[in-house]
């Protein structure tokens, strides 16, 4: 296996300032990813909650939930109990608010913390997702083991992230379009240019696929594989923790 490079905190601003930027763009969040995404994510985000290999009676932990879209999407389709947890305190009560009207208050609850330091004991998961949230991060490293930590063995990882992709052909094209494209529409969107050059940014500075599997093994996740959605601007990556560790 290469040696993993070390990503963390690259393009990433102080968790605060990061926080701050998501609950200023919490009310047109879900109209922009619809926007950015061509009205795509919804099924990126049922693909994901199949691939958590879950069911009904199963308890799934959603970092950084943001308004749970990928939470809801859990329940609807295995049935599992889901807590998400994000830092941001707007992104919540939009979260908040939309499992309410969907009638899944009993078997979705949230709550306020980091996911570098999450407030569960070890083993406490069937598994854990992370949709779009992975990248926002300041210590990739610290956050995949702290996943690692709480999912019970035999548990899984799903990451659904943007990324760019892995042919020169459609990466060139991909990053014009990220950095020239996606802050301006961001902007007369959301009125929060800054947001959106995070978002570029913070894309292009994330690790490639085949890097990201290699720190999901190094964090001791293993059967580590990875779908390219788009055309490889989206990937999702599944790992499993052993069933005993040895």
């Amino acid at each position: 296996m290469n040696e993993t490079k070390d990503y963390a905190g690259k393009a990433i601003q102080p968790p605060e300032r990061v926080r701050t930027m998501f609950d200023a763009v919490s009310g047109r969040y879900d109209l922009l990813n619809r926007i950015l995404t061509l009205g795509r994510d919804r099924r990126w985000r049922r693909l994901a909650a199949a691939s958590t290999e879950v069911s009904a009676g199963s308890v799934v932990l959603d970092a950084c939930c943001g308004t749970a879209d990928l939470a809801l999407a859990i329940n609807a389709g295995t049935g599992a109990r889901v807590v998400g947890i994000d830092f941001s305190s707007d992104m919540l009560k939009i979260a908040k608010e939309k499992t309410i009207r969907a009638g899944k208050g009993d078997t979705i609850s949230f709550i306020e913390a980091s996911v570098d330091d999450i407030p569960f004991d070890d083993d406490s998961f069937d598994a854990v997702t992370v949709g779009w949230g992975l990248r926002n991060t300041p210590d990739y490293k610290a956050v995949l083991e702290e996943f690692y930590r709480v999912v019970r063995p035999g548990g899984r990882m799903v990451c659904l992230e943007s990324t760019e992709p892995e042919t020169a052909l459609l990466r060139i094209p991909y990053k014009f379009i990220l950095s020239n494209i996606v802050p301006p529409v961001g902007r007369m969107l959301s009125k929060d240019y800054g947001a959106y050059r995070y978002l570029s940014d913070s894309i292009q500075a994330f690790p490639p696929q085949k890097d990201l599997v290699a720190m999901m093994e190094k964090a001791g996740w293993v059967d580590v594989s990875y779908r390219n959605l788009f055309g490889g601007a989206v990937a999702i990556h599944v790992g499993r923790k052993p069933s005993s560790d040895l």
